[in-house]
């Protein structure tokens, strides 16, 4: 009988599923495992369950556990990989460390996880026939995104093969170290030339080795520089009987991605291993396992909160992978403790382990909305007609879901108009109102810049799309400026076109499931339409949002300073004189902002205001007519008036 640690990963709907279980479904399969196996449940998570049980051999171990998966879910759906790795009898063994902490401690790569079992296997079987030397030559091409791990995978790589003992007996106390360098421009911040690398490997030391040698390559995917790689990986020969090179790239589409594994393995053994990007799942279970890590116990209750603020910190475009998840665990660890301390100060017992959505009061709150979708647009000033051919359309969509004779209509939407006519805040609302009516699963909001789907290899927009697309499923997916993925060539590339043919399969894929609204100006928008005809089938709803009128700006203007203060009378009758006096030509303008021309000078007043009642010791703002004056006769807006005598602006 030998010993074995088990892993189970599990689909990621699966998971998505099952995610107030909390890993349940693990303890389910422990409770079926006969008992001669002594099985142990060592780690579980929403994605994966790791074991330590005994079995003959590791088929039979796979048998057990498959048999078991089968008689909880009554068959293996649900499953995506089993991998399994004998351990040494010596519990205290060093490589059995290593290994466990790799089976229990990974997330979102499965494929890593894969590549250990395999070296677990072959490197015994190549000691046998002295014959370490092959292991030594083969090197990695991991294709992960920025934030998706790499460092910690290439790390626990050289960890590994250094404890394996791949190198020389008389060198493993020595090959402890290892270095990561980005190729890239001499003159860029942190990236490194090839001569700089070069330099690095001649000054390794006998007495200081390193175990392996992480390259981001990235570099020569820009412009296809791939004969530039070529040389570069010529130079590398002398080394790569010395040492172990871990290269990294972009998670790619698998042409560019075997083109660029071509290039390596013509010089050199090479192994592939794919990284995807991080799933909800996977950045979720990364965000419990920081806080369980540092003695807190999340509660089904965060899970909520904790999904939605990774929604909301993907919606700008910007996300950092791991690095955001971890950001998000220490904000509410953060407000937990201050929660804590806040109760201790007033006398009152806490409990200071589980972290529960009560705890956590204000972590979401400027992110909500609590009016319903309907009563968020009817507050929004000019936008009847709007409002009535939203009901419209929800009205449609509500009667084909109830008859099955008929088709549900595709939902996707152009929105045209100018700047600041309302299009972002629109869609928004729509989400939240389809959500509401039953129509999308979330109603959640993505809003991106047509350049944000744009990467910046070839070979990554068309990953970098879909990814965009599968966070929006069941959601709202705004584009602005959509026009300019049909306009000219970025980076000397088509990549806004091979942006655009993604988007539309992804559209039509998942017209049940996901809300596209594409935005921009009217005449462009028009002539996307018509170089691309099956975006205008996809898109038949058109909402048009016209400028806003000069009286419309004064009441969106009044809108926000009665939300937000109190103020003088003065200021109202001020206001609406400068926003009346505005020049036609102006307000008609193509770059007029129209409703951020509105926010733009309250933010300003108030901002006066903020400062006149800091520097007289108040605390409490009252806007008056003064502070309104010296906002909108600063350059910005006074020189958008057609007359500034007959306003008076600049009297005390």
């Amino acid at each position: 009988m030998g010993k074995y640690i088990a892993r189970i990963s599990v689909d990621n709907e699966f998971a998505s599923e099952r995610l107030s279980e909390l890993g349940g479904y693990s303890m389910a399969l422990l409770d079926k495992l006969p008992e001669e196996c002594a099985a142990e449940r060592v780690m579980y998570r929403f994605s994966f369950a790791s074991f330590i049980l005994t079995a003959r051999t590791k088929a039979e171990c796979e048998s057990l556990l498959r048999k078991a998966w089968a008689e909880v879910h009554e068959s293996e759906a649900g499953i995506r990989s089993v991998y399994i790795s004998e351990l040494a009898e010596d519990d205290d063994d060093e490589i059995n460390e290593v290994v466990k902490t790799i089976y229990n401690n990974t997330y979102g790569a499965d494929e890593y996880i894969s590549l250990i079992t395999e070296l677990g296997s072959t490197i015994p079987l190549l000691a046998q026939h002295n014959a370490l030397d092959v292991m030594r030559k083969r090197n990695y091409l991991i294709a992960a995104d920025g934030g998706c791990g790499f460092s910690t995978l290439f790390i626990s790589l050289g960890d590994y093969l250094h404890k394996k003992r791949i190198y020389p007996e008389e060198q493993y106390d020595s090959r402890t170290y290892y270095i990561e360098m980005t190729l890239g421009e001499e003159d860029k911040d942190g990236c490194a030339s090839p001569d700089d690398v070069l330099d690095t490997l001649r000054g390794d030391s006998d007495s200081n080795q390193y175990n392996i040698i992480g390259l981001d390559i990235s570099y020569f995917l820009d412009g296809r520089k791939y004969d530039q790689l070529r040389t570069f990986l010529r130079r590398l020969e002398p080394y790569q009987d010395s040492y172990v090179f871990a290269f990294r790239i972009p998670f790619l589409e698998k042409k560019v991605l075997d083109e660029v594994a071509g290039i390596l393995s013509d010089m050199m053994l090479l192994k592939v291993v794919q990284i995807p990007p991080l799933h909800d799942c996977v950045l979720m279970e990364t965000v419990w396992n920081i806080m369980s890590d540092r003695g807190f116990t999340p509660d089904v209750s965060i899970f909520d909160l904790v999904r939605e603020k990774i929604y909301r910190e993907k919606m700008d475009g910007r996300f950092y992978g791991f690095k955001t998840a971890v950001k998000i665990a220490q904000e509410i660890i953060l407000q937990k403790s201050a929660f804590v301390a806040g109760l201790e100060y007033k006398g009152e017992e806490a409990e200071s382990d589980t972290v529960s959505a009560a705890d956590l009061e204000g972590f979401l709150d400027k992110l909500k909305n609590k009016a319903t979708g309907y009563d968020a647009l009817a507050e929004l000033i000019g936008m009847e007609e709007i409002t009535n051919r939203v009901r419209e359309i929800v009205a449609q969509v509500k009667v084909s879901l109830k008859n099955e004779k008929l088709d549900r209509p595709c939902i996707h939407m152009r929105f045209t108009g100018a700047p600041g006519t309302g299009k972002t805040t629109v869609a928004r609302i729509i989400g939240q109102i389809l959500r509401e009516e039953g129509v999308l699963r979330k109603g959640g909001f993505f809003e991106y810049g047509a350049r944000d789907l744009v990467a910046e290899y070839e070979g990554q927009t068309a990953v970098k799309t879909a990814s965009i697309c599968r966070d929006a499923y069941g959601s709202v997916l705004f584009i602005d400026e959509a026009y300019a993925l049909d306009e000219g060539k970025y980076n000397g590339s088509n990549f806004g076109k091979e942006a655009l043919a993604t988007l539309v399969a992804e559209m039509e894929n998942h017209r049940d499931d996901m809300l596209v609204v594409m935005a921009g100006y009217t005449e462009e928008m028009d002539s996307l339409m018509k170089v691309n005809p099956g975006l205008r089938s996809r898109m038949p709803y058109l909402l048009e949002f016209k400028s806003y009128t000069k009286q419309q700006l004064f009441e969106i203007f009044m809108q926000m300073v009665k939300k937000h203060f109190e103020y003088e009378p003065e200021l109202e009758e001020q206001a609406k004189g400068y926003f009346l006096s505005l020049s036609d030509g102006y307000v008609e303008s193509k770059e007029f902002a129209n409703a951020r021309f509105s926010r733009n000078l309250y933010e300003r007043t108030w901002s006066k205001g903020a400062l006149r009642c800091s520097l007289a010791g108040k605390t409490d703002i009252i806007l008056t007519r003064d502070d309104f004056v010296s906002a909108s006769s600063e350059k910005e807006f006074s020189e958008k008036i057609d007359s500034v005598k007959r306003l008076g602006f600049g009297k005390q």
